[in-house]
């Protein structure tokens, strides 16, 4: 196993160890709620990292990248910057995709940000990871967990969605494909919190359908 691998199982880990025990969510509790109040934490992309080598020029045309040492951009950097210049929000996909599936299953909830009932989806951290070696190819790996609050301030809900391998078949791309629209930037990190938002929203509904 390639020792960015490794560094990767550690980061996603780590992170998820900090999180608080998992709470079932009863039927009984969540037929009370109605609403849902959804939050975010942290509220941007600071929860970014990336596992590279690879350095990023602009030529003044478009990106160059290289394997080695210069004073352009890191991965993470570029990808903050790109983000925020696109308007790129981790956190948006990832909710979107939680409310979808709620829709999806008619449950009994709508989302209103005056609700005194708050879901708090936090991303714990977003892989950027090299495929291998000095690679310009990446994929991603979310670790995301969530705790539901009723009206008085106790967790109802509580879950960490750790993703199972560090590797993510299908969700590669080269870093030049990756920056060369936010549409292309949108499709790939959608596709990569897809399967864990997944997890996460099974373990909310488990008793609910």
């Amino acid at each position: 196993m390639k020792s960015h691998y490794l560094i990767l199982i550690f980061i996603i880990f780590v992170s998820g160890c900090s999180s608080v025990p998992s709470v079932k969510l009863e039927k009984e509790n969540f037929d009370l709620l109605q609403t849902i109040k959804l939050e975010a934490s942290p509220n941007d992309n600071s929860m970014l990292t990336a596992i590279s080598t690879v350095e990023i020029q602009w030529t003044g045309v478009s990106y160059y990248f290289s394997a080695t040492g210069s004073d352009g951009l890191g991965v993470r950097e570029l990808a903050l910057k790109f983000m925020e210049e696109h308007q790129i929000s981790l956190n948006e996909i990832v909710q979107n995709q939680f409310i979808e599936k709620v829709h999806a299953d008619n449950l009994n909830i709508s989302f209103d940000s005056n609700s005194e009932n708050k879901l708090v989806i936090t991303l714990n951290v977003v892989v950027l990871g090299m495929v291998h070696g000095f690679s310009d190819e990446f994929n991603s790996r979310f670790n995301i967990a969530a705790q539901l609050f009723d009206s008085s301030g106790k967790i109802i809900w509580s879950y960490n969605a750790i993703p199972i391998s560090p590797v993510a078949p299908g969700y590669s791309i080269k870093l030049k494909d990756l920056f060369s629209s936010k549409e292309s930037m949108v499709k790939f990190l959608s596709a990569a919190s897809e399967p864990i938002v997944q997890k996460l929203y099974d373990d909310f509904k488990r008793d609910l359908v």
